[in-house]
């Protein structure tokens, strides 16, 4: 049975880390430590990531009611002009 090379496994822990920032779990898993001032501006960005996704998120969310209401809009609206 031959050895399985490490860095061609990847744990479910680092698919989490992964999905969250690609570039940090690059970083890590060769071996890289972050310190400094890049330390912080990734984690601004991070933040400022976040604002962004979880403002996408919301909108998102607004648009597919308000895209139902207009649905049923357009079906009250259908069965009067039919109803006629």
């Amino acid at each position: 049975m031959s050895q399985i090379d490490r860095r061609l496994i990847i744990d479910a822990s680092e698919v989490g880390e992964f999905v969250y920032c690609a570039k940090s779990w690059y970083l890590k898993r060769s071996g890289e430590i972050p310190r400094g001032s890049r330390l912080e501006e990734g984690a601004a960005f991070h933040e400022k990531h976040e604002a962004t996704v979880s403002r996408a998120t919301r909108l998102r969310k607004t648009g597919e009611w308000l895209s139902i209401i207009g649905f049923f809009l357009l079906v009250v609206l259908a069965l009067i002009w039919f109803a006629k």
